[in-house]
């Protein structure tokens, strides 16, 4: 396929909505998505109609929806009240709902050809499960539970599959990953990521950092991670930080630093890895996407979200691309207005 010109990425729709999208997950085969709310519902919005709307449809939860995975006709949703539930988006019933962890959930990754879902939560455990059933598969864990020095509670922000299932990324507030085997379990890898947390500085006597996302490449042999950098005076002029790995060696490949008092929340590959796509989801740089040459340190593009991001998913072919966040949801083109 040919690479979707950069210099052509606009909005092409917008849905405005009270509140926080924190989640959207893309339907294959069509121009409709689910997102999830800080209102504690899920809504969805067809892009495809000519003044697209937020129907709600889901409203079980009882807190924030932050993450969303579509796994065939159904949905699968994480909340802060701690469970996941799975709803069957063609007669819009709920299907189950687990009670998955003993504190908030962060978000879930899904790999759908080997049928598991990931979940993270601020517990410190990431879950394996069966995306079909609900099943529990297994626990891993490896992280610790409270930040040394200040004895202030950890978090898990992230977790991804590598393409081919075989490996399963997490990273805590400390900035340290651990990548498993997804079969069996067996830790494969581990490392700090330098420069998003900062131990020695206690200003407002708690830390600030923490990797929000992560993703392998591709071609499975590089992760790539993205936050806030910490400096001196973070929580005022902290640059986005992306960051990659070759992670079976442990060993920083690339750095990528982003506007001031940035926090990047989402993180993306193109699937033919032209670029790497972050979006910004607090404070500072105009809520901009910024699309990244993974090769080399280099900003190819900033295209102007005019929110705060929490939310993104390809469309079909990742000819197009949505975005959810600070009261609203975008649809994306590669195309000239």
């Amino acid at each position: 396929m040919n690479l979707p010109n950069l210099e052509h990425v606009r909005v092409a729709k917008t849905v405005n909505r009270p509140g926080d999208f924190l989640s959207v997950a893309h339907e294959p085969d069509g121009d409709r998505v689910w997102l999830g709310h800080t209102d504690f519902r899920i809504y969805t919005i067809d892009f495809a109609v000519e003044k697209p709307e937020a129907q709600e449809v889901f409203a079980e939860h009882t807190s924030y929806v932050s993450s969303l995975v579509l796994h065939g006709d159904s949905l699968i949703s994480a909340s802060w009240d701690r469970t996941l539930r799975w709803w069957n988006i063609r007669d819009r019933k709920p299907l189950r709902s687990v009670a998955a962890h003993q504190r908030w959930i962060r978000q879930l990754d899904l790999h759908a050809s080997s049928n598991r879902l990931a979940s993270v939560a601020d517990d410190m455990t990431c879950k394996l499960w069966e995306a079909d059933s609900g099943k529990p598969v297994r626990t891993l864990s490896g992280f610790e539970a409270r930040i040394p020095r200040w004895d202030y509670p950890n978090k898990l922000f992230a977790c991804a599959f590598s393409p081919d299932g075989r490996h399963l990324a997490a990273a805590d507030e400390l900035c340290r990953v651990v990548v498993w085997e997804a079969d069996s379990g067996r830790e494969a890898a581990r490392f700090d990521a330098t420069g998003f947390f900062k131990e020695d500085w206690d200003r407002n006597n708690h830390p600030y950092g923490g990797i929000r996302c992560l993703r392998f490449s591709p071609d499975g042999r590089t992760l790539a991670i993205a936050g806030m950098e910490n400096s001196d005076v973070a929580i005022i002029n902290g640059k986005g930080l992306v960051q990659a790995f070759d992670w079976q060696a442990g060993k920083k490949t690339y750095e990528q630093k982003i506007g001031s008092n940035v926090q990047l929340e989402c993180l993306a590959y193109h699937p033919q890895a032209a670029w790497l796509v972050t979006a910004v989801g607090g404070a500072g740089n105009g809520g901009n996407i910024s699309f990244l040459d993974p090769a080399e340190p280099k900003v190819l593009k900033d295209a102007p979200a005019t929110m705060q991001t929490f939310g993104f998913a390809w469309g079909e072919n990742a000819e197009s691309f949505y975005t959810a966040g600070r009261g609203k949801a975008l649809k994306w083109h590669f195309a000239p207005a």
